[in-house]
């Protein structure tokens, strides 16, 4: 048994869109990136340098992201920042 030659990426295409529809198929696409997106995100917090070398630090509360002070918003995400007071 060889390596999947494009004759059998196309035939798995093709069966993948017999099963969830061309309408589902854009959910099923975006949900597998959310997911991906969300474990790369956790993998990344594990990582996290120490608390003393961020202490002080502002974060992004959507996607954790240290950010630099006067952001308005996050580089990683793009979401708005809530200014602190």
């Amino acid at each position: 048994m060889g390596a999947l030659q494009p004759i059998h990426l196309v035939l798995i295409l093709v069966i993948v869109l017999i099963i969830f529809g061309a309408g589902r198929l854009t959910e099923v696409g975006g949900a597998l990136g959310k997911g991906v997106r969300d474990f790369r995100a956790n993998v990344e917090s594990k990582d996290a340098t120490s608390p003393a070398t961020t202490a002080g630090a502002r974060h992004c509360t959507n996607c954790g992201a240290e950010l630099p002070s006067g952001a308005r918003f996050c580089a990683r995400c793009g979401a708005g920042v809530v200014a602190s007071s």
